[in-house]
């Protein structure tokens, strides 16, 4: 289909060139290209060195279409962030829809986060203080969240995957940073234990508990230190939350991968640290 933007001597037309809207249309198409099409590169090439030339010889709010897309495409922004920017430069432009852009704002307004959402768990967690060696990422752990799970009805994923992300950083550092070899392995070993609850613990032997149904042990905190008990503890209250939502959802199954991620995760540092 690219072969209509070429002329009879199989170069890209130069009257392309006059056209900006539709240059910068056939420069983000040609992100999305795979290895061997020749003709996205050819117009990658193309597109790029005509942007380059007429930058900054446009008016707004086209030139800050066109730097922004040199700078970073579309397609290798987060989506939400990309709306977001591109709705201030809607604004700009004399032509655009009004009602459709307060139909965005309003959408934008009811999805905004909510700061008690983040703070609390941030505030009972309280890293900074009980583990100060660690990274205070707990901002950017909720942006990871927020620009993977923006909707309202997407809110437990949002946090759920914060406070995976806060919990793995507070990990990392306490194997890169701070842990000693012998407190490593009891950290490494306490991930790995786990142990049958619930409905597996009755009198029905016969009955083969489910993966769904084991939990980390609780009791191989006993065996931590306490800077690694502040972390260990911070994860069973994280997980055992996940598990009440996802067994109200009837989603139960799911927990078992989450905690299975995590002990591979462990599994790695444990590796790393040996060779």
């Amino acid at each position: 289909m690219f072969n209509k933007f070429k002329d009879d001597d199989g170069k890209f037309k130069e009257s392309l060139v006059n056209n900006v809207i539709g240059l910068l249309s056939l420069y983000e198409a040609t992100q999305l290209r795979v290895h061997g099409e020749d003709i996205l590169e050819e117009a990658l090439t193309f597109t790029t060195t005509h942007l380059k030339s007429v930058e900054n010889r446009l008016s707004s709010p086209l030139s800050e279409l066109v730097t922004h897309a040199l700078y970073q495409p579309f397609w290798k922004g987060n989506p939400r962030l990309e709306a977001r920017r591109y709705l201030s430069i809607y604004q700009e432009d004399d032509s655009h829809n009004e009602t459709l852009f307060n139909f965005c704002k309003v959408g934008f307004q009811s999805l905004a986060a909510s700061p008690s959402e983040r703070t609390k768990w941030s505030k009972d967690l309280d890293f900074v203080s009980k583990l100060p060696f660690a990274r205070d990422r707990i901002v950017e752990s909720y942006l990871w969240g927020l620009g993977c799970y923006f909707e309202p009805q997407y809110d437990f994923a949002r946090m759920t995957l914060s406070k995976v992300i806060g919990l793995i950083v507070g990990i990392d550092d306490i194997y890169d940073v701070y842990g000693t070899f012998e407190e490593l392995e009891l950290f490494t070993e306490a991930v790995e234990s786990t142990k049958p609850f619930g409905n597996s613990l009755t009198s029905d032997s016969i009955r083969t508990p489910k993966l769904s149904e084991f939990r980390w042990d609780i009791s191989a905190m006993d065996r931590l230190p306490q800077y690694m008990k502040v972390c260990y503890q911070a994860m069973l209250d994280s997980y055992t939350e996940m598990e009440e939502k996802l067994r109200n959802e009837g989603n139960l199954y799911r927990i078992h991968y989450a905690r299975e991620a995590v002990s591979l995760t462990n599994i790695s540092k444990r590796l790393a640290i040996i060779i």
